[in-house]
């Protein structure tokens, strides 16, 4: 079940509306990365949560954590800043709950790197190929539930 929602470069708020237009009771805080354009203005419009945020820094998440994290072009983006993507994937795994989900969706290198850092961290990785002709390609991982 999945309850809480962060969409870690939200653009416009795009997937608060698809949960909405689906009529899908989940809670989703809409972040945009300092580093990109600010469409924070719209999506609060919009009557969404929303946050700017600098993805080199950690999230201030007490006392919530999330099922399910969702990024858009955000490795793609991240990986000319100052910080490691290594540092992004363990300030994930903080952040998401245990048995929780990832899904990315960027381009195939992006994707890749992405993946073998998942893999890491001992996230089950799956890169999905939506054969649209393009070089997009969809990540989705799952935080184990460890019990040791």
């Amino acid at each position: 079940m999945v309850r809480n929602v962060m969409d870690m470069n939200a653009h416009y708020g795009g997937l608060n509306a698809a949960f909405l237009e689906e009529k899908k009771s989940v809670w989703v805080m809409n972040v945009v990365p300092v580093t990109s354009r600010n469409m924070l203005p719209l999506i609060l419009d919009r009557g969404f949560p929303g946050v700017l945020h600098d993805w080199c820094e950690p999230f201030p998440t007490y006392p919530r954590t999330y099922d399910m994290l969702h990024a858009n072009g955000l490795i793609s983006h991240l990986s000319s800043e100052r910080c490691s993507l290594m540092d992004l994937f363990v300030e994930m795994d903080r952040i998401l709950r245990p048995e929780g989900w990832v899904v990315l969706y960027d381009k195939l290198g992006a994707i890749e790197l992405a993946r073998a850092h998942a893999t890491q961290i001992r996230w089950g990785a799956r890169v999905i190929d939506l054969q649209n002709g393009s070089d997009q390609r969809l990540l989705i991982c799952q935080k184990p539930f460890l019990t040791k």
